[in-house]
């Protein structure tokens, strides 16, 4: 595997941000104040949050969501590849085979040591047997979603969906979710007639931990940012950013499938 797809593919490991000079820390190690006695230390207050309409029973803030809950931000998709040498023929080609559901032509498309998961799994052999037995079918569905999403650039490195590798480094994979589409309703309920506390675009939430999430559940419970509200998505708009995505890499004006994997 080549060290830049290599690298792609562990791009969920990320390192925190080194701290400025000008940073809270380090004022704080240049003006030392005195520590105070234990008994005089105050446990920092609890954050208030601005509910637009009052929680209910089904939807209670807990002090772990809110802890959970992420800044404001939308990610909506972008094409960072259109001018690439050979990306839109190559481009055309994958969304033919998508449509048509054609395993062979998917394959041919891959490149010979392409990455199906962690386990080991790899090969354009692996990969038409794999589209072509009947749980493929979800695989298939799946990438007609994918490919709507956008693409983003790493050197000689493409991902689609462009939002992989446009999360900020502070924000949870395993604990946050992509809402898909704008004006999407984050209702009071778990019900399709439930008010709406909210309309988001595009934006990035956190799943609740009360309820557990539940993949076949119609309504996924979820905190958003600033203000942080909690309310009920349908779990078809909201796309996790460890899901399934297509990696392919350039070698000349070339371009091959390196990687159809999700996870982490």
């Amino acid at each position: 595997m080549a060290p830049a797809l290599a690298l792609a593919l562990t791009a969920c490991q990320r390192e925190p941000a080194p701290q400025g000079s000008d940073s809270p820390t380090a004022s704080a190690a240049a003006t030392p104040e005195p520590t105070p006695e234990p008994s005089a230390v105050e446990p920092s207050p609890t954050p208030t949050l601005a509910l637009p309409v009052k929680p209910t029973p089904e939807a209670p803030m807990t002090p772990a969501d809110t802890a959970a809950a992420l800044p404001a931000l939308a990610l909506p998709p972008r094409d960072d590849c259109a001018a690439l040498p050979g990306w839109s023929a190559f481009a055309a080609k994958l969304a033919t085979a998508v449509k048509t559901r054609d395993a062979a032509a998917l394959a041919a498309l891959s490149s010979p040591d392409v990455t199906l998961d962690y386990g080991g799994g790899h090969g354009p052999a692996e990969l038409q047997k794999r589209l072509s037995a009947p749980a493929g079918a979800a695989v298939w569905a799946d990438l007609a979603r994918i490919l709507p999403l956008g693409c983003a650039v790493q050197g000689d490195l493409v991902v689609l969906p462009w939002f992989f590798w446009n999360v900020p480094d502070e924000v949870d994979p395993g604990m946050t979710m992509l809402v898909t589409g704008q004006g999407v309703p984050l209702r009071a309920k778990p019900s399709d007639t439930a008010p709406e506390v909210d309309r988001l675009d595009w934006a990035l939430v956190t799943i609740a931990t009360d309820p557990p999430f539940d993949p076949a559940a119609r309504y996924t419970a979820v905190i958003t940012g600033k203000p942080q509200r909690k309310g009920w998505i349908e779990t078809a708009r909201l796309r996790s950013l460890l899901a399934r995505r297509v990696i392919a890499e350039r070698k000349g004006e070339d371009w091959r499938i390196s990687a159809l994997v999700a996870g982490d």
